[in-house]
């Protein structure tokens, strides 16, 4: 089994790439979980074995405590009957096969050839997992910066405890997105650009394409299994909404909804942030004004993504109390 990260900035539309991925037989679509990034820095190095079994089940049972009433289906004693002696790529293979819902178990039992791996956050670190395992790949996947910033805007997930001001978003998605750059001259064969406003408009030829890059068949996306929510928490609105909207036909109204959420002082000013790479990546501008960049949003933008690389080389004990 091989490892593909699905990156680029949080709420471009990786959920859903992932969930039609992995309607894919040669695609297992894993949970949001960095299990993958969480482990690199500290156990890379070693061979699996029992202790490496703990730390995996004490983190499971963290990320549940800490996202409860999410549909993850994983039985931690399945955990201890992984092979030891397997270096870390593969025991990280094998833990994230044991994340199954009622849709996925008979897809396990077959082995697929790629296991998804969607985390925003990969997009800082993923150069490290595509020059360490040249067999690995990544989609970087793009959206329109006004409409992301939008969307993180309407969106009540806050347990982040960031701020959704949106020129602090837009400083943030153009980070995020800079990256493209390094990640395309280092790993040209390992790296697939997608624009989510293409993938909603056509899903099926973009689906082909992503089949080709992966070297597995094509398949027609009205075979695509809803996702279960037997085992969401109903209580949890947000989760229930979320698996809902996840197995409703994509809607092209999505692409031009930002139009309704913005006004037209924000629009100048996101657009002047981001010029630069709305016009690499093809999205174009209604305004040319140019404004100020607050201190104070600079130093926040910079410092969040300080502090997601400083986390990503944390010894481990530090960062499994601070997950618990």
């Amino acid at each position: 089994m091989n490892r593909l990260f699905i990156i680029g900035i949080g709420r471009s539309g990786s959920t859903i790439l992932s969930k039609t991925l992995g309607s894919h037989p040669d695609c297992l679509d894993n949970p949001e979980i960095p299990l993958f990034s969480f482990f690199y820095k500290a156990l890379r190095n070693q061979r699996s074995n029992s202790e490496t079994n703990r730390l995996a089940v004490r983190f499971i049972h963290a990320m549940k405590r800490r996202h409860p009433g999410h549909p993850w289906q994983i039985q931690t004693e399945e955990v201890t009957k992984i092979s030891s002696g397997l270096d870390y790529f593969n025991y990280m293979n094998e833990l994230a096969a044991l994340f199954t819902t009622e849709s996925s178990s008979e897809k396990n039992t077959r082995r697929p050839q790629w296991i998804i791996d969607k985390n925003p956050v990969n997009t800082l670190h993923v150069h490290h997992f595509l020059k360490e395992y040249p067999q690995t790949k990544a989609i970087f996947l793009v959206r329109d910066p006004r409409a992301n910033v939008a969307s993180r805007m309407q969106s009540q997930n806050l347990i982040h405890g960031r701020t959704n001001h949106w020129m602090l978003n837009a400083l943030r998605w153009r980070s995020y997105n800079r990256y493209y750059y390094k990640l395309k001259n280092q790993f040209p064969d390992q790296i697939h650009l997608l624009r989510y406003e293409d993938f909603v408009l056509n899903p099926q030829q973009h689906m082909d394409e992503l089949c080709d890059f992966l070297r597995i068949h094509r398949v027609r996306l009205e075979s695509a299994n809803p996702i279960s929510t037997a085992h969401i928490d109903q209580n949890a609105a947000r989760l229930v909404k979320k698996y809902s909207d996840l197995n409703a036909p994509i809607n092209p109204h999505a692409i031009s909804r930002w139009k309704e959420v913005l006004d037209q002082q924000t629009i100048e000013a996101i657009e002047d942030v981001c010029k630069t790479e709305m016009d690499f990546f093809g999205y174009s501008r209604e305004t040319s004004v140019q404004v100020s960049i607050p201190m104070k949003f600079r130093f926040l933008a910079r410092w969040y993504e300080l502090k997601e690389k400083l986390i990503f080389s944390l010894p481990l004990s530090l960062k499994l109390k601070r997950l618990e």
